[in-house]
């Protein structure tokens, strides 16, 4: 689930950075200008994307170590004495 959710992530910003290249490129503006815009709405569009992928890492980083800090409990076996009750 986890791989389809980056797939249409990833497929929709695709589309959104398609549609603005598209928008800015034929919208009538002196060359230097639309490069100039291309490159601030690139480094902007980069800037968000790294910021989801940063606080995506970060939850599922904190996700993992609230796991792992948890304590263990013991099992009981079929007999329903704890591992610390047997007899070695």
């Amino acid at each position: 689930m986890a791989k389809s959710g980056l797939k249409v992530l990833a497929a929709g910003l695709v589309g959104i950075a398609a549609g603005i290249g598209i928008g800015i490129l034929i919208a009538p503006s002196k060359g230097s200008r639309t490069r100039k815009r291309l490159k601030k709405q690139f480094l902007d569009l980069a800037d968000m994307v790294e910021d989801n992928i940063s606080g995506t890492v970060n939850s599922v980083k904190s996700a993992f170590s609230a796991d792992i800090e948890k304590p263990v409990e013991p099992v009981e076996d079929e007999t329903g004495a704890k591992p610390e009750e047997e007899e070695k």
